[in-house]
């Protein structure tokens, strides 16, 4: 829920049910507040779309890797830092796979 993601996700919870996931509970309990560090979204377009519960469209963000299993679509958007030699750092990419690995069904689509 970085600087790609949060706008990214907001964008569809004007027209849709989105979940936003992201390991780090402290992001997640500012953007909850409607706080963005990015800068990306104005506190007040993130806190009128911010729902607690499955709606019909809305951003409900979470810790939790089981809130993504009735999801038919993901889009991942981790960070993919370079080394020294200038060469990705695929960490972040290979995680995220692994963690909504879980929660996949057949039929399921996935974005990187």
């Amino acid at each position: 829920m970085g600087y790609v993601g949060l706008p990214l996700a907001v964008a569809f919870a004007e027209k849709y049910y989105t979940v936003g996931f992201d390991i780090n509970t402290k992001r997640i309990n500012e953007i909850k507040k409607g706080l963005d560090k990015t800068q990306e979204i104005e506190s007040k377009v993130l806190l009128n779309v911010l729902v607690n519960q499955e709606t019909i469209k809305g951003l409900f963000v979470s810790t939790e890797i089981e809130d993504l299993r009735n999801s038919n679509y993901y889009i991942v958007t981790v960070p993919t830092p370079i080394d020294k030699n200038h060469k990705p750092d695929l960490t972040p990419l290979f995680k995220a796979s692994e963690a909504i690995g879980h929660v996949l069904k057949k039929g399921d689509t996935v974005i990187l």
